[in-house]
């Protein structure tokens, strides 16, 4: 008799997995909170299902978390239910959603790349509604994401000029991803983009400040582009047009720029990467490491602009201890070499690199020998 062969792994709604993957403990929880919401609402009428969510989630906190991460995964894997399911979730959440904020974000940080392209839309989607009825959160790479974001951004424009966080993180986001959209059939995003930066710049000057010195280097790599060269013109010439607060380019050189902005242009894997080779690597040891990173996020034509971003967070928040820099642990000077000899266009490199060593010209109150640790 002939053994009957193995059953296939179920692949999942949410994730992309192959049959050697083991089964994503996240989704795995995500199922049986559906499971639990559609045993909850079989054969009912919208009313008596709303009435059977409601009456559940008031049993205890378990159970108005089952709830919530049953409908919010309803959401992402079924378009055609996903306005009820969203309506339901509102109705039923008592925490001003933070449950299924907390799961967007790490969906977002940890599961993106992973996700299908169906819950992938509908994420966007979810993230617009969230939006558009007023919930609060940090939301956080192709072009797709960014068109889409941008959208949002610009549909929901009044609720964005209430956040000067938000205001001066997409603009640096937008800055940098400009420079990376100057092929002719991206033209119209970049336009899009352009315009939304040279708003924010113009009217919340102020809030964009806080990004820091990064602010110049981001300009100077646009200002090429007409609308942007008026502005970087004003920038250093007529700070007053900006903000009668900004006093001039020396404000905006001496100001350092946060670890949020030059982290946020990296993805969680490559922050991981980089932190795991400046830590637990040994000088002499790198090749491999090296190597696989390079083919895993250096290897097309519009990683070039990425090696800056690099090199801007490896300087700015790669800060070792003094055991680590006493150790043959993997020194930054030697990746940062790497990454110099991996890359074609270098001047946008250098300038990452010798925004971090103000002469006393620029910044008087420090000495030449300042450390990247101090700026």
């Amino acid at each position: 008799m002939e053994p009957s062969p193995a059953k296939a792994k179920p692949q999942g709604r949410l994730l992309v997995s192959t049959p050697l993957d083991a089964k994503d403990e996240l989704e795995e929880r995500l199922e049986r909170c559906v499971g639990i919401v559609q045993s909850l609402t079989n054969g009912l009428s919208e009313r008596e299902a709303n009435d059977a969510l409601t009456a559940n989630a008031c049993k205890g906190q378990p159970q108005h978390e089952e709830v919530c991460l049953g409908l919010f995964t309803l959401v992402l894997t079924e378009p055609a239910q996903a306005q009820r399911s969203y309506r339901d979730l509102t109705l039923v959440n008592r925490d001003g959603m933070s449950i299924v904020l907390g799961k967007i974000n790490q969906i977002l940080m940890e599961k993106f790349l992973k996700l299908q392209d169906q819950p992938r839309t509908q994420m966007v989607w979810l993230v617009r509604e969230l939006v558009k009825t007023g919930v609060a959160g940090e939301m956080g790479k192709n072009l797709w994401l960014a068109e889409s974001i941008l959208d949002i951004l610009l549909e929901q424009k009044e609720w964005v000029l209430k956040s000067g966080m938000l205001i001066a993180m997409a603009v640096y986001t937008y800055l940098r991803l400009i420079v990376d959209h100057g092929a002719p059939n991206l033209l119209p995003l970049r336009q899009k983009e352009v315009d939304f930066c040279i708003s924010m710049l113009r009217d919340k000057f102020m809030d964009c400040l806080i990004i820091g010195r990064d602010l110049v280097r981001l300009l100077q790599n646009v200002a090429r582009i007409p609308e942007m060269e008026l502005l970087w013109k004003d920038l250093l010439h007529n700070p007053t047009q900006l903000s009668p607060q900004y006093t001039g380019i020396l404000q905006l050189l001496t100001a350092r720029t946060s670890r949020k902005f030059l982290a946020c242009r990296l993805t969680p894997d490559m922050e991981t990467k980089l932190l795991f080779m400046t830590s637990r690597v040994r000088f002499g040891q790198q090749k491999r490491y090296q190597d696989w990173f390079q083919r895993q996020y250096l290897s097309t034509a519009e990683s070039q602009s990425l090696r800056c971003d690099l090199i801007r967070y490896i300087c700015g928040v790669v800060h070792p201890s003094n055991e680590v820099l006493s150790s043959d642990i993997l020194p930054r000077w030697a990746i940062i070499g790497w990454l110099l000899t991996t890359c074609t266009i270098i001047n946008s490199v250098l300038w990452a690199r010798s925004n971090f060593h103000p002469s006393p010209a620029v910044c008087p109150k420090r000495c030449s020998g300042a450390s990247a640790h101090g700026l």
